[in-house]
């Protein structure tokens, strides 16, 4: 009898890379085991979806059955996020980050008491400082990024399936005793053209453009302003060079007749965007530790890619398979000499290339599939002694100084204290 799981994600057509990297791996999982998806609103479900397998609403949910919760830090993932504090199963963390996904119930009720807690709990004093400044709206842009929130989710898994090697190592630290599986992302490029002559056809794109391609939404993170001062900067020596984007909500910006935008396209156009480009940005900062869906792609078309140093990328991807350049006051200029060089010197690209299809050959989304099915199948045949340590490791928590902790809070803040000694609540719970 095959191993009955439900899997709560969002799925297509919902614009998230994690519901395409689900779908990707659906029809693996259905051959091997017994698969529910279960989606927040399955009318919205891509009908072929549905056609083909069992797409249920979290109220039909059965809970005996083994959850695979995938988690990511926006809210698309608050209903999943949830339910995984609720019903322990298998969360695929795709961020080590949670901050914006947690913020976001905070903001969404306008009761910001269990952020705060949270925030005290993971960071100490200075998480509970931060965390009446961030809901003040006076933090920095980056204040998020410097306080990763996790804790919760992990101490209720019963495993933890990471896609980076750095967040699976710090998950292993955090959860001991939890198993945790680092699941490489899969490298599946999908796409209409074969080659980059037609993929340039397709898309109406000049044969002789040099072309860097931003791909994804256009956030903060994604250092477009940063991509579209680069070429600006490079113009003078290599003079056809073209920025193209694609994806939704680009930063705002100047646009010249020297970029391109290609709004949010299916995945079929953005594998010919992919193979249509000389070189592919996956700049990342700050990083949530998350793996880019997009540069896997890129490496399975075989393209040379620019990733940020401390990001995912940087941290998990062989030297050579990708170039790095350094957030910070110098990173366009950089950017820009990285970019000079790998659009001038076509050798140097052919390696890169060369490198990148190496890199992206064995991680095949159904040999990676089976070895998430393996994982899973593991976590069940252990699911009692899993659950009855969690039980256990929850009850040594309990205590009378979380009782506390909030009463001491607003005592403080009363008498206009922004400062606490250390280990303070730890000696008033003693008294």
């Amino acid at each position: 009898m095959k191993l009955r799981i439900e899997v709560w994600s969002p799925l297509p057509p919902l614009a998230s890379g994690i519901a395409d990297y689900v779908e990707e791996q659906i029809e693996t999982l259905d051959g091997e085991l017994d698969l529910t998806l279960c989606a927040e609103n399955p009318a919205l479900v891509d009908s072929t979806l549905r056609a083909r397998y069992r797409v249920i609403s979290p109220s039909e949910s059965d809970a005996a059955a083994l959850r695979v919760y995938h988690v990511g830090n926006s809210p698309v993932h608050g209903f999943i996020y949830r339910e995984a504090l609720r019903t322990p199963g298998v969360v695929v963390l795709h961020e080590w980050n949670l901050h914006e996904l947690l913020l976001s119930f905070a903001v969404t009720s306008n009761d910001f008491d269990d952020y705060r807690r949270q925030m005290r709990r993971e960071h100490g004093e200075k998480g509970s400082i931060a965390a009446g400044t961030i809901a003040s709206a006076l933090g920095g842009r980056h204040w998020t990024s410097v306080f990763p929130l996790n804790a919760e989710v992990l101490a209720r898994a019963l495993g933890v399936v990471c896609l980076s090697g750095s967040t699976a190592a710090k998950a292993s630290a955090r959860a001991p005793g939890t198993p945790v599986l680092h699941l490489p992302h899969h490298a599946l490029l999908r796409a209409n053209a074969a080659s980059r002559e037609e993929a340039r056809a397709r898309l109406g794109f000049d044969e002789s453009a040099r072309i860097v391609l931003a791909p994804g939404l256009g956030t903060a993170a994604k250092s477009l302003e940063v991509a579209r001062a680069a070429c600006v900067s490079i113009r003078h020596t290599v003079r056809d060079v073209v920025l193209v984007t694609v994806g939704g909500g680009s930063a705002p910006g100047p646009v010249d007749a020297a970029e391109r935008g290609l709004g949010r396209v299916d995945l079929m156009t953005l594998g010919d965007a992919l193979l249509a480009a000389d070189v592919v940005l996956a700049l990342r900062f700050p990083s949530r530790g998350e793996t880019s869906g997009v540069l896997m792609r890129a490496l399975a078309a075989g393209r040379a890619a620019v990733v940020s140093s401390g990001s995912a990328a940087d941290e998990d991807l062989p030297e050579g398979v990708v170039a790095r350049v350094d957030p910070g006051p110098d990173e366009i200029r950089e950017l820009g000499a990285v970019l000079e060089f790998l659009l001038s010197d076509g050798a140097a690209r052919a390696r890169m290339e060369g490198l990148a299809r190496e890199t992206a050959r064995p991680l095949q989304a159904d040999i990676l599939t089976r070895r998430l099915v393996a994982f899973v199948r593991g976590v069940e045949s252990d699911r009692t002694g899993l659950e009855a340590r969690m039980r256990a490791r929850e009850s040594r928590g309990a205590g009378i100084s979380e009782l506390i902790r909030d009463d001491i809070d607003r005592a403080a803040a009363s008498l206009g204290l922004t400062h606490l000694p250390p280990g303070v609540f730890e000696r008033l719970a003693r008294l």
